[in-house]
């Protein structure tokens, strides 16, 4: 009777989905499970991440590669894209959402699974399972859509002083000891000498250079809507093409580029009448794997970001650097914010209207700044750590060896 009414909910379309993506998979996980449930567990780390080899997961990846770990330690990254044609020594892959035999031996058989965004259940009771994030500190209100199961072992937080909030967002109990303030992997470039990532999107010179990353508002695979707001391009601010025009001969006239990073979720045909110029770039989830580009590399390369209400700012905010704060669709924005206190965390200019915008990049130009005070307290309020050295500690913690 259940299986009728889903259909008639959701189509029988959506159920062989389903079905193909998720149930075949957890039954193949029973069975291995059945066979290797009195094996000792193997130096195997599983690992998932936002958009692949990115979020908090690509860059511990990275720093386990980097360090020799997958001499001793066999790492299966499971992707929703294409496998890449190469791969280092002891690394494999496998598709998230199809079913697998030697994926279900491998997640029976793990020490470690690791996620940034879809959670792989543990098998066993004597297996380590984290929760990285994507993005924890965030003013947007997700109680509800995001819910960690019991068998999390540990979830990254940035402090204590968030621990009740990021709980109540991922709809878990507080107090509780499942929270670990380590830093994030992602973050750690922030604090190191890296190359240029903005060479990877124009080579071209300019005087200030702009991150803008809206946050996910409409689309994903189940045509998901988090605001009601009509914005003809998907993002706030942007009107018409005459508006974007506009928004170019200004930057030009700064010398400044902007460089809009969408969000890989979002509906990319809301863009699509949108063309790029010398002084405005656009990045879709698409292009950034194109191009390789890693969005806390780029980030650690700008001069000033623009955002919202998403955790961009508040990684970006670690870099104590100019952050503008899109408002002008919050009124529509279904989700909400998570907390009552909201302008203590926006410190940096709002920006409601086009001309607020067009003022957020003047000061940029210009090295007008007047919230660097603010946004360093709150630094020190919402991070425990501010070194770089977030991957060491938590290959401390999870006792990997060489």
């Amino acid at each position: 009777m259940k299986l009728f009414h889903y259909i008639k909910d959701k189509g029988i379309k959506r159920m062989v989905q389903v079905l193909y993506e998720y149930k075949i998979q957890i039954a193949f996980t029973k069975l291995c499970s059945i066979f290797t449930k009195n094996k000792a567990l193997k130096n195997i780390i599983i690992i998932e991440s936002h958009n692949d080899f990115d979020c908090n997961g690509g860059a511990f990846y990275n720093y386990l590669i980097d360090n020799g770990f997958n001499r001793d330690y066999k790492i299966i990254w499971l992707l929703k894209h294409d496998k890449p044609d190469r791969l280092p020594q002891n690394v494999e892959c496998f598709f998230l959402h199809k079913p697998s035999l030697k994926k279900a031996y491998y997640i029976c058989m793990a020490k470690y699974l690791l996620s940034d965004n879809t959670i792989t259940d543990k098998v066993r009771s004597d297996q380590k399972s984290f929760y990285f994030t994507h993005g924890a500190i965030s003013l947007k209100e997700t109680q509800g859509l995001c819910d960690i199961p019991s068998s999390v072992d540990y979830v990254l937080s940035p402090s204590k002083n968030y621990d009740s909030i990021l709980s109540r967002e991922l709809s878990m109990s507080y107090p509780n000891d499942r929270m670990i303030h380590m830093g994030y992997p992602s973050e750690d470039v922030y604090f190191k000498n890296i190359t240029d990532e903005f060479s990877k999107i124009t080579d071209g010179k300019y005087n200030k250079k702009i991150l803008w990353m809206p946050t996910f508002r409409k689309g994903g695979g189940y045509k998901r809507v988090d605001s009601d707001a009509e914005l003809p391009f998907g993002i706030p601010m942007i009107d018409s093409v005459e508006m974007f025009e506009k928004l170019d001969r200004i930057l030009n006239k700064f010398g400044v580029i902007l460089v809009i990073k969408i969000h890989p979720m979002q509906d990319l045909e809301t863009i699509a009448n949108l063309s790029e110029t010398p002084n405005i770039k656009i990045l879709t989830g698409i292009t950034v794997k194109e191009l390789m580009i890693d969005n806390y590399r780029l980030m650690a390369n700008v001069d000033a970001l623009i955002s919202d209400y998403s955790a961009s700012a508040f990684s970006y905010l670690l870099m104590n650097r100019p952050i503008g704060f899109v408002l002008s669709d919050l009124k529509d924005y279904k989700l909400g914010l998570c907390v009552d206190n909201v302008e203590d965390y926006l410190v940096g200019d709002k920006i409601f209207t086009f001309n607020d915008m067009i003022k957020f990049i003047e000061n940029v130009a210009s090295n007008n700044d007047v919230f660097k005070d603010r946004r360093s307290k709150l630094i020190k309020w919402l991070y425990k750590y501010q070194d770089g050295n977030s991957c060491r500690r938590l290959v401390e913690f999870m006792g990997l060896r060489k």
